[in-house]
């Protein structure tokens, strides 16, 4: 499930945090794109290193061959760590989940 073309519907520039804020539409081959396929979409696209790119949220378009994502472009890989939550992280792969803390054996 490839990307074949993306286009910039808006983009906004956030200079106190250090981040460009981007709604991209893309056409797409068949069903909704991975993660890891809209990461290297968007950096090959935008020339950016796929390290300070986090995707915030992909949104198909039932019926249609485009979907919607939305994309968080970092200054550096540093602004990504200290800005986007700890799940997202983990999504990215930048750090490990953690184990999960359940109940202790009896």
């Amino acid at each position: 499930m490839g990307i074949k073309m993306l286009e910039k519907l808006s983009e906004k520039r956030n200079d106190v945090i250090g981040r460009s804020e981007l709604k991209l539409s893309a056409l797409v081959e068949s069903g909704t794109p991975s993660r890891g396929d809209a990461l290297k979409a968007v950096s090959d696209w935008l020339k950016v290193e796929a390290n300070r790119i986090s995707i915030v949220k992909i949104e198909p378009s039932f019926g249609s061959p485009k979907s919607l994502i939305h994309v968080r472009v970092y200054d550096s890989p540093h602004t990504l760590m200290l800005f986007e939550p700890r799940y997202r992280l983990v999504r990215l792969g930048v750090i490990q989940a953690e184990k999960d803390k359940g109940k202790a054996a009896a």
